[in-house]
């Protein structure tokens, strides 16, 4: 299960891995105090495209659609649907610094993972006969 949440949000139990996106780092002290367990900025929006999203706010499907791109180019994608069929079993938490819950980098992370779920091997319980 994938949850997005603002860094300041209170952390919660079923939180699971709970990981930084954005493209900028976070200072040691902000990572203990928000218990942020992977600082993952490289797979972050690029700092132009985040720049650009925060001077235009109501443009979040041009946001989102390069980061898409740049997330399907990326040498990460292995990783990346490594993130998504885990998922599946395991807890994690994307965490952003956006203002606004439904227009943000993790959850851009978030639709892009859930686009990649359908890749994933089914479990070998739940296979069709």
């Amino acid at each position: 299960m994938i949850k997005v949440k603002h860094l300041l949000d209170p952390v919660e139990p079923d939180d699971g891995q709970r990981i930084w996106i954005e493209s900028h780092g976070l200072a040691r002290d902000l990572r203990e105090w928000c218990k942020v367990d992977h600082v993952l900025c490289h797979l972050g929006p690029s700092r132009q495209i985040t720049r650009w999203f925060r001077e235009h706010p109501d443009g979040y499907e041009h946001f989102r659609g390069h980061y898409h791109t740049a997330l399907t180019q990326s040498r990460y994608l292995p990783l990346l649907k490594e993130i998504a069929c885990a998922a599946q079993h395991h807890h994690f938490t994307f965490l952003h610094d956006g203002d606004d819950p439904a227009h943000n980098a993790g959850v851009a992370m978030y639709e892009f993972l859930s686009e990649l779920q359908s890749y994933c091997q089914p479990d070998n319980d739940t296979d069709l006969i």
